[in-house]
């Protein structure tokens, strides 16, 4: 049922998805679908909870388990990218879709869900975990990157932009090698060579045979 009702709210929108379709395509009663969600919201809210609930089971399989902090980082835009291609309602919903304004609270209740905490405290751990280890660098603001990292997963649906320019596969990759390139820390100056010496090689620079 609810991969049905994932079907028609990703093709339709909100305001075009029928219960009756649903239920058609289903292969049950309308009755029946009305004994469990008592409304089309119900069932809208239902199916974005499994959506999430699977993209996070695919996030702890294929990112939380490397051993690098920084991998992680960059993994964890990745896979946002890739989420938004398949799954079609997870990019819906990244949108500014009026229809589905009914399924984001208000910032002010959004800052203190569980689940929106957890994630990103998450992140800052792996920030504060990178700098402790040596991969990233010192300077970081660590509360901020979980939040940069929210805004840049919207990335892929500027594409269109690039269309007939560039491969938009090129764009996100290079995207994703400059986010790496500017969290790693830096490597450590080498030791200054003394004046005197690059004087002296100057004065007297080796001639051939």
């Amino acid at each position: 049922m609810l991969d049905a009702a994932k079907q028609h709210f990703t093709r339709y929108g909100f305001k075009g998805t029928r219960l009756d379709a649903v239920a058609e395509d289903a292969g049950c009663a309308k009755g029946a679908l009305y004994l469990e969600f008592p409304d089309k919201e119900a069932l809208l809210r239902e199916v974005v909870d499994e959506v999430f609930r699977s993209v996070r089971a695919r996030f702890d399989a294929e990112v939380v388990g490397l051993p690098s902090p920084l991998a992680r980082l960059v993994a964890t835009l990745r896979f946002a990218f890739k989420m938004l291609e398949v799954e079609p309602i997870f990019a819906r919903l990244l949108r500014d879709d009026p229809e589905l304004a009914l399924l984001r609270p208000p910032p002010e209740q959004a800052a203190s869900m569980p689940a929106v905490r957890a994630q990103v405290d998450e992140l800052a751990a792996w920030v504060d975990e990178g700098i402790a280890c040596g991969e990233l660098r010192q300077d970081l603001d660590r509360d901020a990157l979980p939040f940069v990292i929210g805004l840049l997963r919207h990335a892929p649906m500027h594409l269109p932009l690039s269309a007939g320019l560039i491969a938009g596969e090129r764009v996100l990759a290079a995207l994703l090698d400059i986010f790496a390139a500017g969290l790693a820390a830096r490597p450590e100056p080498g030791p200054p060579r003394h004046p005197a010496a690059r004087q002296s090689k100057r004065a007297n620079p080796r001639r051939s045979p």
